[in-house]
């Protein structure tokens, strides 16, 4: 291997690393602050928080193009693939927020599971991606140990489990589309962001009576709670910035296994400094989930080393094979 092609090599692995990495403190920062929002300011409404967080995201993104840091690209709002990306960007998260307030954490995170096949089926159904057998076992041992530390809580509402099973689809169509429409518009993270976010704040401002509790309009808007809800919205900029950098620039499945690798650290991390209760039981799944998803990790680069040159077993760098929903713009873009 040639002095440059090492050095692109590094620049990539770092690249990925930064962005993962960037991703996971950023979701630990915006975890607590969100927890001082509903407890110290109760602030209750936890769909209004997440319009708020795609406005700051949003105001971000346009003091960043107003900086000249990207170019902005020319979408047709009605084009197949650009209102798919919309609607489920807007609709996870409310979706997301009432399956965790109706059900138990264990049976959510059970349904949170199902993500993880759903995307991989997606991937191979759209864009015929594979995983070899060590990847698939590595990626079924995360699963089974993630299911261990969410412990034996199935509480659970008929309107809670309708809510999860619809945002299970929709999530993996979330994560796996948002990489597809940026190499079909060949543009940047935050260009894309840009085009998507004012769309997606109406979809998720219209669903949101759905969600929270009546009393919006009269919350008492005190210096404190501005100061914390403020904070809050910076915290998910950075999230969502990082979130569809890994999208983006990585792969769905790896945003999936972010998702799980970040839910057992902070067990881990609450047990070990605030006490938590949980069981041994599921603080040994936690554990397990983290090895097993570092050693997917540790195959999967491996396996990019061996399958270097060969695009068609590039799992990171295909193109589209079949766009998600048939249109004039995805044809162009083949």
């Amino acid at each position: 291997m040639d002095t440059n092609a090492l050095l692109k090599k590094s620049s990539t692995s770092l690249a990925d690393l930064s962005y993962l990495s960037f991703n996971f403190v950023s979701t630990i920062a915006v975890t607590v602050i969100n927890k001082i929002c509903f407890s110290k300011v109760d602030f209750g409404f936890p769909a209004a928080l997440c319009n708020i967080h795609f406005l700051v995201t949003l105001l971000g993104v346009e003091l960043l193009y107003r900086a000249n840091k990207f170019q902005k690209i020319q979408v047709n709002p009605w084009d197949k693939n650009f209102l798919a990306i919309v609607l489920v960007v807007g609709i996870v998260t409310p979706l997301n927020n009432t399956s965790l307030k109706l059900n138990s954490i264990g049976f959510y995170q059970i349904f949170k599971l199902l993500v993880t096949p759903c995307v991989v089926l997606l991937e191979y159904i759209l864009d015929r991606k594979t995983l070899s057998r060590a990847r698939s076992a590595w990626l079924v041992a995360v699963c089974v140990f993630v299911l261990i530390s969410s412990g034996a809580d199935l509480e659970f509402s008929a309107y809670g489990t309708l809510c999860a099973s619809l945002w299970v689809p929709f999530a993996a169509a979330y994560k796996v589309q948002w990489g597809r429409v940026r190499r079909m518009y060949q543009c940047s993270t935050l260009a894309l962001m840009r085009a998507v976010l004012p769309y997606a704040i109406c979809v998720q401002a219209a669903i949101s009576p759905l969600v929270d509790p009546p009393g919006l309009l009269e919350f008492q808007w005190t210096r404190e709670a501005f100061l914390w809800i403020g904070l809050s919205g910076i915290a998910a900029f950075l999230v969502n910035f990082s979130g569809f950098l890994v999208m983006g620039n990585i792969s769905a499945l790896a945003h999936v296994l972010l998702g799980q690798f970040k839910t057992a650290i902070i067990m881990i991390l609450a047990a070990i400094i605030f006490g938590s209760k949980y069981s041994t039981v599921q603080l040994l799944g936690a554990a397990g989930a983290v090895l097993a998803i570092l050693l997917y990790s540790q195959v999967t680069l491996k396996e990019k080393e061996v399958n270097k040159g060969n695009s068609n077993n590039d799992v990171e760098s295909q193109i589209l094979a079949v766009p998600l929903i048939s249109s004039s713009r995805s044809k162009d873009a083949r």
